[in-house]
């Protein structure tokens, strides 16, 4: 017993003496470690408060600042970029990240300048100072490429790809983004992120381009990342981006089915403006299929919210979709109330386009109810606006309505001038359906006055209409063709066009009836999805009143032992005896413990001898081959797998020349150098008397060429022993369809043998050409 209380003592004064001699961390270490925890604090708080994370990111900037650790303060700059950029905070932004690249390239540190510039680039670009964005691009661009590495390349190329799009050159900008996904290939969670987000870019500009079927298949393969990282913010709002998509395209189904995806996510998650989206494009989808009730319902919750935190923006959109409604429903003055919500608010802090929309419908509705000053004044301020923004297309209608207007007033002169100017935009941006709209109406008020010019014009009108297959047209156009030569006395000709309009008119009744029975569908669908939304609602209400449930059991089983803690602790003196026994039990199983150790190191050290190389410490053939069995048993060909062959130029010529001891250190000497220009997860082995095998997961061809290369490079500038040597160098890859290790180690020995043939000290990468040379 004395023998153990001694040894406890003498473990009790070596740890007391270990913490006195031990140094206390000085205070500049100190700062940094804090800094350094305020920028990963900052980091693991961006998704959850925004403006916690700032504040520590700041505070982060202020320590390292005060101690002068310009690395800490550069990154602290970087993350302040992006965070204000999400912050919509641009100028800031702009700042954060020029300071960054600033101090990165006074470090040297290339990657994290390019990437910090490429932000500035696209802060500059959301000012709008295309001028300076423009010029950074063309530093930038360069750059990244002579870097090499796949992310800052990307990172530029997307940052050229937003620049176009604010110039709204969308196919431009396309371009650069296709590029840039060529680079975003790496399994990374950022890397898989940062490619569904440039997806989601070309979605956006197909959608300027008003490529609906591009828009609807690169937001899919946006959710399909989004999906494998279960971010459930970007996959609810890309559900929403996606059903106004399928909108477009006219699959109302499919679009319910996403917008009602996107609301079941949001119902997971804090994301309150992200909702209110998802509430307005379901309620827009819920309006095109009929279902007004419900179609309100959403929109005015949406508006609720944005009412609620004072978004005009967003105040406008929904009371347009409101007043959308009511217009279908004929509530006009209801829709017109809508409208003039969206007009009366603050000029500049609502979209023009929004604006414009609610000045044009209230006109409309102020035409129909035959209040023509009115409906002339808010027509002509819509289009202002487009003309301003130069939407021809929307100044083309903007110009029918007033035509429309001006000719219930009697005004032929005006309402034939603004016919023609709508016809004349619709003309220069090809737009079939806009020229039908306008040529009909313009050739019914010529009719009376010049029929040669009527006649004309509805035969442009039903060419167009034709082609088009737009159906209602067509048979306006043969019922005004009809009565114009009816009137020029061609009752022949004026007859066959009658037997048109007949036919015509019970094809239209026939998709009439059709799109009411595929509208019915969409409405039973629609409430199919409902009960679905409202049944799993339910479920989760269960689920939290299992939880609760389980939760007040755990409480229960804590309290019982607590109480069984309180009967331990008074039951303690009882178990001293026992416990000093235990202690004497513990200190035998920490020395038969220790034995145990010491002897499973020696068998470590021993396993470890066995697989490796003795002369220059790598592995052994043996161990590689068992190395690359398990790879090949994982099935690699699904990934990037390379293999290099090395073999020392000349080497029997300095066995021969130096000896033996020389030829050794020269061996040792470069497998130190591979194994040095290699990484943590590669494999270098000694393959047999000068030659080295390195096996290279996750590696593409044209990464294990540039490694290869810089090993030739390493070894070539690198003297041994006062020696001077060369290697030749072989590079295959698992892309090349070997099946087995063996295979993939011959194709590398073949395009070994291929550098030595070359001349020696190169590499070569193994093709099918070296295979067929071989046979």
């Amino acid at each position: 017993m004395r023998f153990f209380a001694f040894i406890l003592l003498l473990n009790v004064f070596t740890s007391a003496h270990s913490q006195q001699v031990s140094p206390l961390p000085s205070r500049d270490e100190a700062s940094i470690q804090r800094a350094e925890t305020l920028l990963s604090q900052a980091q693991l708080a961006q998704d959850s408060s925004l403006k916690r994370s700032i504040e520590r990111a700041n505070q982060a900037l202020k320590i390292s600042k005060e101690i002068d650790d310009i690395s800490t303060t550069a990154q602290a700059h970087f993350l302040l970029g992006k965070l204000t950029r999400q912050a919509r905070q641009n100028k800031s932004s702009r700042h954060h990240f020029l300071t960054a690249s600033a101090i990165f390239e006074r470090l040297s540190d290339t990657e994290n300048y390019i990437l910090s510039y490429a932000g500035y680039i696209n802060a500059l670009v959301k000012d709008k100072q295309l001028n300076q964005a423009d010029e950074a691009i063309s530093i930038l661009v360069p750059l990244a490429f002579q870097y090499g590495e796949d992310f800052p390349i990307a990172s530029t190329l997307i940052a050229k790809g937003d620049y176009h799009f604010a110039l709204s050159q969308h196919s431009i900008a396309v371009v650069q983004y296709l590029m840039a996904i060529e680079y975003l290939t790496a399994p990374e969670s950022d890397i898989k992120n940062r490619k569904a987000r440039t997806l989601v870019r070309i979605a956006e500009a197909y959608k300027r381009l008003e490529n609906r079927e591009e828009t609807a298949e690169y937001y899919e393969k946006a959710l399909a990342i989004y999906t494998d990282l279960n971010e459930i913010k970007s996959m609810a709002r890309t559900f929403n981006t996606l059903a106004e998509a399928q909108r477009y395209l006219g699959n109302l189904v499919l679009a319910l089915d996403y917008a009602l995806q996107s609301l079941a996510l949001h119902g997971q998650i804090d994301d309150a403006e992200g909702r209110a989206k998802a509430l307005m494009g379901a309620g827009i989808i819920y309006r095109h299929i009929g279902r007004y009730e419900q179609s309100l319902k959403h929109v005015h919750q949406a508006h609720k919210y944005y009412k609620k935190v004072n978004n005009a923006t967003g105040i406008a959109k929904t009371s347009n979709q409101i007043g959308h409604i009511y217009f279908r429903l004929q509530q006009f003055d209801q829709a017109r109330s809508f409208y003039m919500l969206s007009i009366s608010l603050p000029e500049e802090k609502v979209e023009p386009k929004t604006l414009a929309t609610a000045l044009r419908e209230s006109a409309i509705i102020d035409w129909n109810k035959g209040n023509y000053a009115s409906a002339t004044l808010l027509a002509k301020k819509a289009d202002d606006i487009y003309r301003d923004s130069n939407d021809k297309a929307k100044q083309s209608k903007t110009q029918r309505i007033l035509a429309n207007i001006k000719r219930d007033e009697n005004n032929v002169s005006s309402a034939l001038n603004y016919y023609r100017e709508s016809l004349a935009l619709a003309t220069e941006i090809e737009s079939d359906v806009y020229q039908i709209k306008t040529l009909i109406p313009l050739a019914a008020m010529l009719i009376d006055t010049n029929m040669e010019e009527a006649v004309r014009l509805l035969k442009s009108a039903l060419t167009l209409a034709r082609e088009n297959g737009h159906k209602a047209y067509t048979l306006e156009s043969y019922r005004y063709l009809r009565l114009a030569e009816k009137t020029k006395g061609n009752l022949a000709v004026s007859l066959q066009y009658a037997e048109q309009e007949i036919a015509l008119s019970k094809v239209i009744q026939e998709d009439i009836n059709n799109n009411e029975l595929a509208l019915e569908k969409a409405k039973l669908h629609s409430l199919r999805l409902e009960i679905e939304l409202e049944t799993l609602r339910e479920k989760n209400k269960l689920d939290k009143l299992e939880l609760a449930r389980k939760n007040n059991e755990i409480e229960i089983a804590q309290q019982a032992t607590t109480i069984s803690e309180l009967e331990l602790t008074k039951n303690r003196y009882a178990s001293v005896a026992l416990a000093l026994l235990l202690a004497v039990c513990l200190i035998l199983i920490l020395l038969i413990y220790r034995r145990f150790i010491v002897s499973k190191q020696r068998n470590q050290e021993l396993g470890y001898l066995a697989t490796r190389d003795p002369l220059t410490n790598c592995f052994n053939r043996r161990v590689l081959f068992d190395l690359m069995k398990r790879d090949f048993a994982r099935n690699p060909q699904s990934e990037d797998y390379c293999v290099i062959m090395i073999d020392i130029d000349y080497f029997k010529s300095i066995n021969d020349s130096y000896g033996h001891t020389v030829g050794d250190s020269v061996l040792r000497g470069v497998a130190n150098t591979l194994q040095s220009c290699v990484r943590q997860n590669d494999v270098v082995a000694r393959f047999g008397g000068e030659e080295f095998c390195i096996v290279l997961p996750d590696t593409s061809s044209h990464q294990a060429m540039r490694i290869a290369e810089n090993m030739r490079e390493t070894i070539q500038v690198c003297r041994f022993d006062d020696i001077a040597i060369t290697c030749s160098l072989g590079v295959t890859s698992i892309r090349f369809n070997a099946t087995t290790p063996s295979e993939l180690i011959d194709q590398a020995d073949l395009a070994l043998f291929k550098s030595k043939s070359l001349g020696r000290n190169q590499v070569t990468l193994w093709s099918d050409a070296l295979a067929r040379v071989q046979d």
